[in-house]
């Protein structure tokens, strides 16, 4: 309980640094738990072919225009966890902190990635390595874009995180403000564009990794 009211007093700082760091930190508990929980706990592939957006898109054979569909994709999850932030709910954890609500969109997604990867679940079918291999795969950037897609989704959730205009108790809006209250930092006005960069960057790792894999 202690390590979660950390988190959340951390993410609901005014300071910049503070919520980058506990995001962070939130993002790889929630990625190694779910992954390592799936590992133990379903079968591998399980989740292959579920996502009904997934296993519905047609990839075209040029890795440049794979690159922007790609993108395209990665920019609904961004835009959720953005607009999501607009409001924020009492936590049940901190005391007279409200929390955005993008943050639980990012953490669904942290969790939904961990899940694919502990029961490697991935579309573009290899062989599964062992759960050592597994944990080290977030890190290789050069050939899989998760890390790089997540470190853009985590900016925008960050960042957005201070457009809040209504707080809730759970049940009904208690406080709310207007647009011309918000002011938004230059640092953070730029993190959030190097957020959407980030998820350019990672679709174009991406879309190269499934070229690779489909020998294009």
């Amino acid at each position: 309980m202690r390590l979660l009211r950390w988190i959340v007093l951390g993410i609901t700082d005014e300071r910049l640094h503070v919520r980058l760091v506990r995001t962070a930190v939130s993002f790889l508990l929630v990625y190694y738990v779910a992954m390592l929980g799936s590992y133990l706990l379903l079968p591998e592939g399980i989740l292959r072919g579920r996502h009904p957006i997934i296993s519905s898109l047609q990839f075209s054979t040029d890795p440049w225009v794979m690159g922007l569909q790609v993108f395209a994709y990665n920019i609904i999850p961004a835009c959720l966890i953005a607009a999501s932030n607009l409001l924020a709910e009492r936590s049940r954890i901190a005391r007279g902190v409200y929390v955005p609500i993008g943050y639980s969109a990012f953490w669904v997604l942290v969790g939904l990635f961990g899940a694919v990867t502990g029961t490697w679940s991935f579309d573009v079918v290899t062989t599964a390595p062992p759960i050592a291999s597994r944990a080290w795969h977030l890190f290789d950037v050069a050939h899989h874009a998760g890390l790089l897609e997540f470190v853009g989704y985590l900016l925008i959730a960050v960042t957005s995180s201070r457009l809040v205009l209504w707080y809730s108790d759970g049940r009904r809006i208690v406080r709310s403000r207007a647009w011309k209250d918000i002011v938004t930092p230059p640092i953070e006005k730029v993190l959030l564009a190097g957020g959407f960069a980030m998820l350019l960057v990672a679709a174009g790792v991406e879309a190269a990794a499934i070229a690779r894999l489909a020998g294009l």
